[in-house]
């Protein structure tokens, strides 16, 4: 298997960095791999995930979004400003980029024109929202999918707007992490555009949603609201008895867990179907 590490041009100095593994063949349709809120591209499980993919007969390209505030060699959320800063417009803005990056013919390798999605949590939502935009994207696999962006309580935007920053920990972070107002301002300004659950009505793709049980971070009543939209396109929901939002994986990844390893059958049998071609053993 090839592994190169890519930088792709955002227009400032935050680029989209990500990780490209492909075996031997051209032609491949690509499958782009989203993380969620406080990911990268080399969280936990992502790089597993995307070498069983590209061991299964695609392209993987696995990005870290440009304003995630990560050092990519250490992992640690060092760069705690530009985490702060960071917006769903960017992480959308970013998706669309690699996508057009791709098509315009700039990786490495020559891709098949057809383009598969997959994200986790925060990530699945950015991908439909892309998905819905992009008539390129011709399947899609989302994990721990949440149906809105807009997740904090009255009381709480009240604080923050009046704070101008929301404060929290996370042990990877180098110390106290923040986001601005600005970031539900965001979201809140451009609540039509974001609306995943009209997005997902926009769908005329494939569409795979996995989630655990045991999810408490996005619960199955609100993956719930996404099943119960009217799509053009097909549509396939499994849930996963016992499973957790990261689907039982921390990082470091030490070994993949059950929840993970069929998680990942579920999605290559997916993308193999829905992007036709030749299954291989996962």
């Amino acid at each position: 298997m090839f592994l190169k590490e890519l930088q792709i041009d955002t227009g400032d100095n935050h680029p989209i960095k990500a990780d490209l593994r492909w075996e031997e063949g051209k032609g491949k349709p690509l499958i782009i791999i989203c993380h969620g809120f406080l990911g990268y591209k080399r969280w936990g499980f992502f790089p597993y995930v995307s070498e069983k993919l590209a061991e299964s007969g695609f392209h993987v390209l696995t990005i870290s979004f440009s304003m995630n505030g990560v050092d990519e060699e250490t992992g640690a959320i060092s760069e705690i400003e530009t985490f702060a800063r960071n917006t769903i417009s960017r992480e959308i803005s970013d998706l669309r980029r690699v996508i057009e990056y791709a098509l315009e013919g700039n990786l490495p390798i020559e891709i098949d024109k057809k383009i598969g999605l997959m994200g986790h949590s925060r990530g699945s939502a950015v991908a439909i929202v892309v998905a819905s935009m992009i008539r390129e994207v011709a399947s899609l696999v989302t994990w721990a999918t949440p149906s809105k962006f807009d997740r904090y309580t009255e009381r709480r935007k009240k604080r923050w707007k009046e704070e101008g920053v929301l404060i929290f920990k996370d042990k990877r972070a180098t110390g106290p992490l923040k986001l601005n107002y600005s970031y539900y301002e965001d979201i809140d300004s451009n609540r039509d555009s974001f609306d995943i659950i009209k997005a997902v009505s926009r769908l005329k793709i494939p569409h795979l949603m996995i989630h655990g049980t045991q999810d408490r971070a996005v619960t199955l009543k609100e993956v719930g609201e996404l099943l119960k939209i009217k799509r053009t396109g097909h549509v396939e929901f499994v849930e996963l008895k016992g499973c957790s939002h990261s689907f039982c994986t921390i990082h470091p990844m030490k070994s993949p867990s059950r929840c993970l390893q069929e998680a990942i059958k579920l999605t290559v049998s997916f993308f193999q179907k829905t992007l036709a071609i030749k299954a291989k053993e996962v």
